[in-house]
């Protein structure tokens, strides 16, 4: 966020994972040598800082050796881990099953078959007549499987129990038009889906009928979900986000399980054929354009059956899904009037949407900064290469700088037109911004470090191309240290006591939990070391909150434009080296961790609704949670605050 300091990497101690929000700016610390050319001079002083930094920063080797698995990375530890949540919730705590209601809407499961293996289509529906909640309806088509085995055992268990439903097509349609004549029976107000190989959990139906009366409005849910073998071990446990809009033009993540209001399925037009394979992507895109609410159960429903063939056991199983996918998301953007292209993501079946510049906004970069000369003038050069978008201005402020190169340097600038600001008095990031965000009259304003060295092409284009989007308030870039270890991916609320960088400390070449680290999607908030904001946004909210010094403006910000319904993204296309290491200190932040907490209350840092409550708090690599965090997170923000 603002302020981190020293030449350690990002730390992974519980106690020091705080809001660092980074409005600091370097000090001097050495007297960088005297020459002609100040860009030349920029660019030996970081030769040397970064021979200082290899030297004194642990080496990605040691590193990694400090990176741990996350919560999907041991399929042991989290069997472990399941057995300790079931004996609590069999004690009556963490969301009992006798607070689960047994009663209420009618809810239509809706499962296409087509060929399964006998034994795990019986386990498919099983697992729905074991269900704890009792009014239910198991609607099933049998796509013209051919297999007397099959036929058999729907007609055995149908006559077993009268809420399983059977319906046959005499050809093979495929799974979008087995699914509609499912649907065509189903008389439930709410339809789930379920695919003839997965199975739920006994309380699935049950915790999917709490929410509908928690939120009657609710027109798709979606839960988390994991992966079970054929020995029905689970493993790979996917905790998601909340509802986030921009994560699902990259993937399916609302995944299994999907409820969808039947009067809204059937406005939509049901399962389209053209888009076999990926037919529930399709679905979730367009349910999810007209649904009032879209609510998100955080906890493990829907196991997803990996056997041969599949695409649980193998991505690259089914390459005709993810052509579908493509197709579907482009769609998706046509429908919605939206000028991008879709490129491949970071996983095969994973999509990047690029979004068109409209028009072309005006862009104002403001870089607050005290002497460290050489270190502002690398940061400028880096801002001009390649940046993929050139209607942008930088406006410098200068925070009282006093050595005799930072004259030379601003008198350079100054000639070559680059506007320079001054701030005279004690250092204030949040009031230096605002002083800035006055002077601009651009239409968007990138907020960024002197300590920031642009270091992927296209940088700039990556932030506007979101910030210009009219429901985002702010976006934040990829930043990492000169070695490629991860320092910013997002903000967490509650990560580390108060607020932290998810996958801050996370060594190169690796990515993070489900590839959030690679992939457009929200935060509570990003760090103002690197984030645009659009001018309209900053002056409808006030701007920083000048109480705040050192640390949390930027967190504050993005909390305050979140309340009133705009989003925050990060994007990894934006990626920034950020040589932290020479940054300004800390201090003055204790004063602002007491003012932050005391502003908005340790509540609204206990769950983060783009994290997960099944996801620690304590280290940065999306670990399971501790069953005993709560406890510890608690001291860790009485320590924090002084209490």
């Amino acid at each position: 966020m603002q302020h981190d300091m020293g030449n350690e990497p990002a730390p992974t101690e519980p106690s020091t994972l705080v809001s660092a929000s980074r409005g600091g700016f370097a000090k001097g610390r050495d007297t960088p040598p005297s020459t002609g050319s100040l860009v030349l001079a920029g660019a030996l002083q970081w030769s040397v800082d970064r021979l200082l930094e290899l030297l004194v920063r642990p080496s990605p080797e040691r590193l990694r050796l400090a990176w741990d698995v996350d919560a999907a990375g041991d399929p042991v530890a989290y069997r472990s881990w399941l057995s300790e949540v079931a004996k609590r919730r069999q004690k009556g705590e963490a969301g009992a099953a006798c607070d689960l209601p047994t009663d209420g809407p009618l809810l239509s499961v809706v499962v296409p078959v087509y060929r399964p293996e006998v034994w795990y289509l019986r386990a498919c529906i099983d697992s729905v007549r074991a269900q704890t909640y009792r009014n239910w309806e198991l609607c099933v088509c049998d796509d013209a499987s051919g297999d007397e085995r099959v036929t058999s055992l729907l007609a055995q268990l149908s006559s077993a129990d009268r809420r399983v439903k059977v319906v046959a097509n005499d050809v093979n349609g495929g799974i979008s038009r087995a699914t509609n004549s499912a649907l065509a029976i189903a008389r439930g107000e709410y339809v789930a889906l379920l695919d003839h190989d997965d199975s739920l959990e006994p309380e699935a139906l049950a915790e999917i009928a709490r929410a509908l009366q928690v939120h009657p409005d609710t027109d798709v849910l979606y839960s988390d979900n994991d992966k079970i073998d054929e020995q029905d071990r689970q493993f790979d446990p996917h905790f998601k986000t909340d509802w986030a809009p921009d994560l699902l033009l990259t993937f399916p993540y609302l995944g299994h399980l999907l409820v969808v209001k039947r009067d809204l399925l059937e406005k939509v037009g049901g399962f389209r054929s053209e888009f076999d394979g990926s037919q529930d992507y399709d679905v979730m895109l367009r349910a999810t354009e007209h649904a009032r609410r879209v609510v998100h159960v955080a906890r493990v429903l829907y196991h997803w059956r990996q056997v041969a063939g599949s695409a649980a056991g193998d991505e690259t199983a089914k390459p005709w899904a993810h052509e579908a996918s493509r197709r579907a998301l482009e769609d998706a953007l046509c429908r919605r009037v939206i000028d991008a292209t879709v490129e491949d993501g970071v996983f095969q079946g994973w999509y990047d949407v690029r979004r068109k510049i409209v028009g072309s906004p005006s862009v104002t970069v403001i870089i607050p900064f005290r002497d460290q000369a050489s270190l502002t003038a690398q940061c400028l050069v880096s801002l001009e290469v390649a940046p993929g978008y050139d209607n942008f201005e930088i406006l410098l402020v200068d925070n009282g700088s006093v050595e005799p190169e930072t004259r030379a340097f601003r008198e350079r600038i100054e000639r070559l037109g680059t506007r320079v600001l001054e701030y005279p008095g004690p250092f204030n990031w949040s009031a230096i911004n605002n002083l800035a965000a006055r002077e601009s009259n651009s239409e968007l304003l990138l907020f960024m470090n002197n300590d920031i060295e642009a270091s992927r092409e296209g940088w700039l284009h990556a932030l506007v191309e979101l910030a210009q989007v009219p429901e985002v308030g702010a976006v934040g870039a990829r930043l990492v240290f000169p070695d490629g270890v991860i320092q910013h991916a997002g903000v967490v609320m509650g990560m580390g006591g108060i607020a932290g960088h998810v996958f801050s400390g996370m060594p190169a070449g690796r990515h993070g939990y489900f590839g959030w680290d690679a992939v457009v999607r929200p935060y509570s908030a990003v760090t103002g070391a690197c984030m645009m904001s659009r001018k309209t946004v900053f002056e409808e909210i006030g701007g920083f909150d000048e109480e705040f010094n050192v640390a949390y403006s930027d967190v504050d910000y993005c909390m305050r434009m979140s309340d009133i319904g705009y989003r925050v993204l990060f994007t990894p296309h934006a990626e920034m080296v950020h040589h932290e290491s020479v940054s300004r200190g800390l201090s003055g932040q204790a004063g602002d961790v007491k003012r932050f907490v005391g502003k908005w209350g340790r509540d609204r840092f206990r769950v983060d609704p783009f994290y997960n409550l099944n996801l620690g708090l304590l280290s940065t690599w999306c670990a399971l949670r501790p069953l005993d965090e709560d406890e510890r997170w608690e001291k860790i923000v009485d320590d924090l605050v002084g209490s």
